[in-house]
């Protein structure tokens, strides 16, 4: 019954040790349930004691696909690992696993929500551009003056052509009568000199 009870009054001062030998998270950015506006850069963990080379955690969003992230490094009681890419406004979860002072694998986990503003579009410089240089400029076509002849109804009176003078058709008259004079005068010839050869052979 001794034995008992020596067994159990150790029990109660080992356990203590025990729990206090295991490691645990101290500190951690970004740190547990907190919401970032920015994407972080880094995930750090600091626990209570050194931990071993050995110690890892990976990233998960709230979907629980692992988001990349860059080699892990372990100093002392920290542990860190680079974000390789903006992590997109959502919940993660961070779950490490470590081996702890006493030697021992100790694993839990924390979460983080990325919250960050949506950036606004900047007005492109097509729509900024002022009226004046939108407006389209004054016609530089030059209007044709209505021709002097065309009248008030916008119909064009043609213009009669000038008579030929008188003159000229008085001079066309009078060289056809002159040809005609000069046929008429070489029939006669040749009329008159048939009548004078019919002549002289009746008389031969």
């Amino acid at each position: 019954m001794k034995r008992i009870l020596f067994i159990c009054l150790a029990a109660l001062f080992l356990l203590p040790g025990i729990a206090m030998a295991h490691s645990k998270i101290t500190v951690s950015t970004p740190a547990k349930e907190e919401t970032v506006t920015v994407s972080p850069a880094e995930i750090s963990m600091t626990f209570n004691t050194d931990i071993e080379k050995l110690s890892q955690f990976k990233l998960l969003d709230e979907s629980g696909k692992q988001v990349p992230t860059g080699d892990i490094a372990v100093h002392k009681a920290t542990m860190s690992g680079s974000v390789t890419e903006p992590l997109k406004n959502g919940a993660y979860t961070v779950k490490w696993t470590i081996i702890g002072a006493d030697g021992h694998a100790v694993d839990g986990e924390y979460a983080f929500t990325v919250n960050a503003p949506e950036a606004t579009p900047s007005p492109s410089p097509e729509a900024t551009a002022t009226p004046a240089e939108t407006s389209s400029s004054p016609s530089a076509e030059v209007t044709e003056a209505p021709d002097a002849s065309a009248s008030a109804d916008g119909n064009v009176s043609e213009e009669p052509a000038p008579a030929a003078p008188a003159e000229d058709t008085k001079a066309e008259s009078g060289n056809d009568n002159g040809v005609n004079t000069v046929i008429w005068v070489i029939a006669g010839v040749i009329v008159a000199a048939a009548v004078v050869i019919v002549i002289r052979r009746n008389r031969k």
